[in-house]
């Protein structure tokens, strides 16, 4: 009996306490900022939590989450371009209306030209730019649709006449996309534009191309990442081979039609910082640029390159370039030099090559003394050199 007594208060404890326990609350989390606040301070992991904690929320209330599940998916994919944000080397910072950016890149005439697409077109509202290639004979730029998304096109300049605009090939469009802001380096390859789309940390990001000769299209554009890119809008990148500087637009912490160009140090290899080494308050900081100073670790290609910004922006670089010979590899490259032939393999058949040219004028030149002569001859004198004439005209023919 007394066992028996014992289990029931046991019972009855046990149930009281489960009850307490039901009717006891749970405390719900507070947030001090907004997800997109977080996101602004590169704190994505913060977002991510906040975001998910309201995505539960709203579908606790049967309420939609299709905003919610945006940022989420864009916190997300920001985290991941956080770990690999690339080492850059910033020289120069300006905050300036969006529609003065143009005015103050100064690239070099072997870069080809940047220019608004109303000021080309002489007509229409499009807030854009088009790129013209050294030569001034094709243009790629951005149009809007029949529903004003913005699509990637281009012309060509033949007889003096612009040719019918055909849309760019190779780019995953979705209907909602735009594509502007394109800009190509003199390899004629590599291109470079802006995109608001799925891929798209926030906005619009800047993303590189290369073109496909074969297949007559560029290949899968690939987001270029952190610190370039941000939960902001990134519009244009710019690479001036010939000065080596680079420069890039961001609206990241700026008032409307406000933005920051920046200038920085081009490499041909990108390196991603050591995140265990920075630590993640450090890595945020680098991603976000909020010091360009700290990128600077090597004081002498900082001075450099300075000087070369200050020389482009005062137009003291802008004399002729040596041109030993012209040889157009596309529409947009011109080499002059054999230094301009990146490729050894390339740079080395350009060498045989000048060196078949100048047999070749050697012998043109020879046989138009030949032919002078034997125009002033007489009969008997004209038999004793059509032999010769005969044999560098043979020579040519062969050398062409």
């Amino acid at each position: 009996m007394k066992k028996i007594f014992i289990i029931l208060v046991a019972l009855f404890l046990s149930l009281n306490i489960s009850a307490q326990k039901r009717g006891k609350k749970v405390k719900e989390p507070v947030y001090t900022v907004t997800p997109q606040e977080a996101m602004a301070a590169y704190d994505f992991k913060l977002a991510e939590e906040i975001l998910e904690h309201q995505i539960a929320d709203l579908t606790r209330k049967k309420q939609p989450t299709i905003h919610e599940e945006a940022l989420l998916e864009a916190a997300r994919k920001s985290q991941m371009k956080l770990h690999a944000t690339e080492q850059v080397t910033f020289i120069d910072s300006i905050i300036l209306p969006k529609k003065q950016v143009l005015q103050q890149i100064k690239l070099s005439k072997e870069c080809g030209t940047i220019m608004n697409y109303a000021d080309f077109f002489k007509a229409g509202k499009h807030d854009g730019t088009l790129f013209l290639n050294e030569l001034g004979n094709r243009i790629v730029y951005s149009e809007p649709n029949q529903k004003g998304h913005l699509r990637l096109k281009e012309k060509s300049l033949i007889g003096g006449e612009w040719q019918m605009e055909t849309q760019l090939k190779g780019f995953d469009e979705e209907e909602e996309d735009n594509f502007n802001f394109p800009f190509m380096q003199t390899d004629g390859i590599t291109m470079y534009y802006a995109a608001e789309c799925e891929e798209s940390l926030g906005g619009y990001d800047i993303f590189m191309t290369r073109y496909d000769a074969d297949n007559g299209q560029f290949l899968a554009p690939e987001n270029i990442g952190m610190p370039f890119n941000s939960p902001a809008n990134d519009y244009l990148m710019v690479i001036d081979e010939e000065q080596q500087l680079g420069w890039f637009v961001t609206d990241r912490n700026q008032p409307a039609d406000t933005v920051c160009l920046y200038t920085f140090i081009p490499t041909e290899t990108r390196r991603i910082y050591n995140e265990q080494e920075l630590g993640a308050k450090k890595l945020a900081a680098m991603a976000r640029i909020s010091s360009i100073k700290d990128t600077w670790k090597d004081m002498n290609a900082v001075n450099a390159a300075k000087k070369r910004l200050a020389e482009a922006r005062q137009g003291t670089k802008n004399e002729a370039k040596k041109r030993d010979f012209t040889f157009v590899i596309n529409d947009f490259r011109t080499c002059y030099t054999l230094q301009d032939f990146k490729d050894p393999l390339a740079q080395q058949k350009a060498k045989i090559w000048l060196e078949t040219q100048k047999e070749y004028d050697a012998k043109a030149a020879e046989l138009a003394s030949l032919r002078a002569k034997y125009a002033a001859m007489n009969e008997v004198q004209r038999v004793q050199i059509a032999a010769q004439i005969r044999l560098t005209e043979t020579r040519i023919e062969l050398n062409k």
